[in-house]
């Protein structure tokens, strides 16, 4: 079940908190603050709508997996319905055909409700389920008291959830270096498997990677685009992102907040990734030949002027 209750109320430190009713049938809070950055002062219905479009729809899928119209080559491939229900409903063993995790990066996390939930849809299944496909991520954000707030938001849940473990909350700027060499080392400890090296004979231990960036199998986001602020830092790091780790799932639901907001990030992201391929080895070359980043717009009863981005 994707979570979709909600209800709210004021604490006497100046804090709302909604809880919310969860893939397990169990429910957790999500602290809002009342002042401060936009993302942190509510939870935005996009993140909800892209939480079912990841768990329900087969979103986590490769890109190159989905079933999307022919795009005559221009990236843009029509209409995501999010009304009809899903032609093929999808189980977790549909989501889970691979027991090596997800390693989710979330840019701008605001309360952290989009990475709880998702690891609790992600993580909270039967023991029964035979072949599992867990997810690990590390929910992102650059303000100070957002930060903060999330690191809250994880610590307060039941221990039996385990979300100390399974999210961790880093600051992170939307710059080309992707957070530079400390973020790498979040991303080496959060997502790297936990195989003890000295157990194992030496040549058959597993190699670090060449770039940490390169663990990461998704990197999502929700309503995090607004115009000509957010353009060029956000297309920075994703372009970066995607240079480092061709692999990678970009996965974005933005509202559309004035015109061609969207069709300008699409843009940008693909002229950067031109552009950085320029300096790349042959290799990284080959894994991004043709590179581009689709659009679609999508149908749904509560939010107009939404835009799947995905590359």
């Amino acid at each position: 079940m994707v979570p979709h209750r909600w209800t709210s109320e004021a604490d006497k430190n100046e804090t709302e908190e909604d809880e919310v009713s969860p893939p397990a049938e169990e429910t957790f809070t999500i602290r809002h603050l009342k002042q401060g950055a936009t993302g942190a002062v509510k939870t935005w219905p996009a993140a909800e709508v892209l939480l079912e479009y990841l768990v329900r729809r087969g979103g986590l899928r490769d890109v190159c997996d989905k079933i999307v119209p022919d795009d005559g080559g221009s990236g843009d491939v029509g209409i995501l319905d999010l009304i009809s229900p899903p032609s093929t409903p999808l189980s977790f063993e549909n989501l889970q055909s691979e027991l090596k995790p997800y390693n989710i990066v979330e840019l701008g996390g605001g309360t952290g409700y989009l990475s709880v939930a998702l690891a609790l849809a992600l993580n909270s299944i039967d023991s029964s389920t035979p072949v599992r496909r867990r997810a690990r991520l590390i929910c992102t954000d650059n303000d100070r008291a957002t930060i903060k707030n999330m690191r809250h938001n994880i610590a307060r849940q039941p221990l039996n959830m385990n979300m100390n473990k399974t999210v961790r909350i880093e600051p992170l700027d939307w710059g080309s270096d992707v957070g530079g060499e400390k973020f790498s080392k979040v991303v080496t400890s959060q997502f790297q498997e936990k195989t003890k090296k000295t157990q194992l004979p030496k040549e058959e231990r597993p190699a670090e990677p060449e770039d940490p960036i390169r663990l990461l199998s998704h990197l999502i986001a929700s309503d995090v685009h607004y115009g000509k602020t957010t353009l060029e830092p956000l297309s920075t790091v994703i372009s970066a992102i995607k240079l480092r780790n061709p692999n990678v799932a970009v996965i974005l639901l933005l509202k559309e907040r004035s015109p061609n907001a969207v069709a300008d990030l699409k843009e940008q992201i693909e002229a950067k990734v031109q552009c950085g391929l320029e300096l790349e080895e042959q290799s990284r070359k080959t894994e991004l030949r043709g590179f581009l980043v689709s659009v679609r717009d999508v149908l749904h009863r509560e939010l107009p002027d939404m835009k799947m981005v995905e590359c």
